[in-house]
């Protein structure tokens, strides 16, 4: 009786609760996106990137405002540290003196640059510089982590929908047991077709095995790399739906060459070629400044205090020796950083037209595959219809099944394939 009133207690509770408590959480592909940019750590390590750049190009500002420094010192000597006899009129013998045996000293000194030969000017950019590549390569992280979070998803996606061809033939060949069985009772036909199709049910089963398998370990992929903390991981999707023809994307590979990150980080690398080669220069060349003080000293047992303006020249006579061949070799590592910059942008042409071929083929696959799905469909009924007016044989059949089965896999293949090759042209073209 108590048990009666527990499962009744319990289906009174949960006829008011939110159905979506019990419901599997899924996922949709941009919700997969967001949630792997989100957790990634590599994404994490290139957003400090950009905040450690941030305070870097905050660091160089501060290099155009006075340098201000402060110093201060006591002292007590055992003598005075300025000994001298003092000759007076009408004294046979000089008389000693002793100075400085201890004394305070303090100041402070503002100095303004006003010429350091363009350091300042060229560390600064240099500093943009270095936010600007920051956020190119958190680009670049991005378009990876979003590539990798796209192969799990769409493996799951095909895994799936071979399920679903699996379940689809599993229900074909119950069929064709049930009126095989009746032909052998009937004696129109020999127990041999039953094996047969037992044989193709075993086969199909196995199969079923590997894919199931297949699907749990690809789950599991995506759920670590998106940081789903869920273990009971669903993907939303609800079909393929029209994909459109590729030539919808296309754009010309010498177009979008110039819209790749990696061509942009490579500017970025030819201009920082040419600042440090200004930096190399202007450590080279003499630096200018000008500055106030304020001292203060009690040497003689008497408080003393003056201000005072001054200015600073420097000179760096012997860096002179190595300078010129310092300059030089910046002018080689920014003619290397052009070559590369060259060398890259062609092989990146070529990838682009190379990933807009792939991508043509890829939706040219599915319109194969949607033919063969059609002429497999029609070949699976004709085979039907004359295995039951005993015209073709269980073989025939069978086979025509397994190309029923096989034309379905080549199409999900297709339409997975064709989404993450899309993908690649988009972000290789700079989209």
């Amino acid at each position: 009786m108590n048990r009666i009133k527990i499962v009744a207690a319990f289906f009174f509770v949960s006829c008011f609760l939110p159905i979506n408590l019990f419901a599997q959480k899924a996922y949709s592909l941009e919700q997969c996106k967001s949630m792997a940019l989100e957790n990634n750590n590599s994404i994490k390590n290139s957003r400090l990137d950009i905040e450690i750049a941030s305070q870097t190009r905050k660091e160089a500002f501060t290099n155009y405002f006075p340098s201000v420094s402060a110093t201060g010192m006591t002292f007590e000597a055992s003598e005075g540290m300025a000994q001298m006899d003092l000759m007076l009129p009408n004294m046979p013998q000089p008389l000693p003196m002793s100075l400085l045996k201890n004394g305070k000293i303090a100041g402070i000194t503002a100095l303004q640059p006003i010429f350091a030969g363009g350091q300042i000017i060229t560390g600064n950019k240099l500093a943009r510089l270095g936010q600007d590549v920051s956020k190119y390569k958190l680009q670049l992280s991005e378009n990876e982590v979003i590539e990798i979070t796209e192969k799990y998803f769409w493996q799951i996606v095909s895994l799936k929908e071979k399920l679903k061809t699996i379940a689809t033939v599993e229900a074909q060949l119950n069929q064709i047991a049930k009126d095989v069985d009746m032909a052998v009772k009937a004696g129109i036909t020999t127990r041999n077709d039953l094996l047969r199709i037992e044989l193709q049910q075993q086969n199909v089963a196995s199969n079923r095995l590997k894919i199931e398998n297949g699907l749990s370990i690809s789950q599991m992929l995506l759920r670590q790399h998106i940081g789903a903390e869920t273990t009971d991981f669903e993907i939303a999707f609800d079909g393929f739906g029209d994909l459109q023809s590729p030539e919808v994307y296309y754009i010309s590979a010498e177009e979008a060459v110039y819209r790749r990150t990696e061509v942009q980080l490579l500017d970025k690398s030819v201009q920082a070629s040419k600042l440090q080669k200004q930096m190399t220069v202007g450590k080279n060349l003499p630096t200018l400044g000008v500055g106030v003080g304020y001292m203060y000293h009690d040497l003689l047992e008497k408080d003393t205090d003056f201000g005072v303006v001054f200015a600073s020249v420097s000179v760096p006579i012997s860096s002179w020796w190595g300078g010129s061949h310092s300059i030089k070799r910046e002018k080689f590592k920014q003619q290397q950083a052009e070559n590369n910059r060259q060398n890259t942008i062609e092989f990146l042409t070529v990838d682009i037209q190379q990933r807009w071929n792939e991508l043509q083929e890829s939706y040219k696959q599915i319109m194969l595959a949607e033919k063969s799905i059609s002429s497999a469909t029609e070949n699976l009924r004709l085979n039907e219809n004359c295995y039951k007016a005993g015209t073709t044989s269980i073989s025939d059949l069978l086979d025509a099944q397994t190309l029923f089965q096989q034309s379905k896999d080549q199409y999900s293949d297709a339409c997975t394939e064709y989404k993450q090759k899309l993908t690649r042209y988009l972000q290789a073209t700079g989209r």
